[in-house]
């Protein structure tokens, strides 16, 4: 097997006499214009690599899956994911007119070629993603995209499949916590460097849990290049060095041998890592990325534009019909993930209106047109982006993982993963299009 790292996610192999494309990201930049890839990608586009025997996603991620993505691919690829109730992966595949779809249901195994086993591993609390482990030429690996799991369940995935040879381990979130959210100097460092521990200690925990013979910090060759939004680069997120040796007494305690990889570099088991030195000169500091956003100016000031040209506008009456609309067909997609969910929310257009949506056990949400006062979550963002988000393109993992969207959190309220995940995951496109055509939203 050798395995080359092409950044964030994305892992080309070579393996069984076929070759496997997993996580692929060439269309930047995504979540509305945010994020772009950093280091300098390698690999810009899919033509800088053969054709791919198989083609794997874990999610419905831009950065992992997006449509611009697979438009760069062949349509005929042999392509395996696991379903998920949302439906979302299997739209966006459908919509990109792939034509070999292979779904694969949670823990199961299939030789997908003589010699090569694919598993799909499901995150043990309900997220919508999930991990992959790929078995051939004798070695197992594990590849941990943005699916961080328990300690606990990582033992069960050794329990299940056999010890893992080489883990690919997320060390890094991103989203709009919490720099969307309000507070101090001295809150906002606290609270930045509080996430930067949990990310450090979610490659920890792949170590702990899994034990695998090598690791590597993966899933973070990202960065935000507008000029406004510069200074949030590794604010909140740690760096891969940063990772490594934070985690040296735990891998010595696991009997696990920590790698460094940069994007472009090698793996297999007969060479170990190899080196090939394609990004050498852009570290991961603030300096470095303020020089490739300069060197890059004229390329992202357009990208971004062009993520973002529609301006929506529309008279308040007829976007609180339409934002009414939109979300009870999203809880009626989202469905049996609510059942359960206790939370006051809150949603404001800024000088466009505002919305209440109360969710108590037993009971059908509550919407009404106003804030009622008691919230334990209000969501703030211009009337045009909540607009775009309603009956155009955008989606809520724009504003979130954009850094575009602010958070009122009523002090001591929890956290309420079953309401994200309906915003993240049942805003479906054939919803907004619906929309679009109902009501008289202007596009300027």
């Amino acid at each position: 097997m050798i395995v080359t790292w092409l950044g964030h996610a994305q892992l080309f192999i070579n393996a069984a006499g076929k070759t496997l494309l997993l996580d692929p990201w060439f269309a930047e930049p995504v979540f509305g214009g945010a994020w772009f890839r950093y280091p300098p990608p390698p690999y810009p586009r899919a033509s800088s690599l053969p054709p791919p025997s198989f083609l794997l996603l874990s999610h419905i991620h831009p950065d992992h899956s997006g449509p611009g993505t697979l438009a760069q691919l062949r349509k005929t690829t042999p392509t395996l994911a696991m379903p998920f109730p949302s439906g979302a992966m299997e739209r966006r595949l459908q919509r990109a007119q792939y034509t070999d779809v292979r779904w694969q249901q949670p823990w199961e195994t299939k030789e997908i070629a003589p010699g090569l086993k694919i598993t799909f591993v499901p995150h043990d609390r309900g997220w919508e993603v999930s991990s992959i482990v790929v078995e051939a030429d004798g070695v197992r690996l594990y590849h941990g995209n943005d699916n961080p799991l328990s300690v606990d369940a990582y033992r069960e995935l050794v329990k299940r499949l056999g010890p893992i040879d080489i883990a690919f381990l997320p060390y890094a979130g991103a989203s709009s916590y919490p720099t969307g959210f309000g507070g101090d100097a001295a809150v906002m460092k606290e609270r930045c460097e509080k996430k930067k521990r949990e990310g450090l200690q979610r490659f920890e925990e792949g170590i702990v849990g899994l034990e695998p013979k090598e690791a590597v910090p993966f899933a973070s060759s990202w960065a935000l290049l507008e000029e406004s939004e510069l200074e949030k680069n590794f604010m909140d997120r740690p760096t891969a060095l940063q990772a490594l040796a934070a985690s040296m007494l735990v891998a010595s305690e696991h009997d696990t041998h920590l790698l460094h990889l940069e994007p472009g570099d090698q793996w297999s088991p007969e060479t170990g890592a190899i080196a090939k030195g394609l990004t050498t000169g852009w570290d991961n500091d603030l300096a470095s990325v303020r020089r490739y956003a300069l060197q890059e100016k004229e390329r992202v000031t357009r990208a971004i534009a062009e993520a973002r040209k529609a301006t929506w506008s529309f008279p308040p009456a007829t976007l609180d019909l339409a934002v009414r609309e939109y979300f009870e067909a999203m809880i009626a997609a989202a469905g049996p993930t609510l059942t359960e969910l206790t939370l006051n929310a809150g949603f404001v257009a800024e000088g466009a209106g505002a919305w209440s949506m109360r969710f108590a056990p037993g009971q059908p949400p509550r919407l009404e047109s106003q804030l009622l006062g008691d919230e334990d979550e209000t969501l703030v963002l211009s009337a045009g982006e909540l607009g775009a988000i309603v009956a155009g393109p955008a989606t809520w993992e724009d504003v979130w993982y954009g850094y575009r969207l602010q958070v009122r959190k009523r002090q001591g309220a929890g956290d309420h993963r079953a309401f994200w995940e309906m915003l993240l995951n049942f805003d479906d496109e054939q919803l907004s299009a619906r929309l679009a055509a109902r009501f008289p939203l202007a596009i300027e």
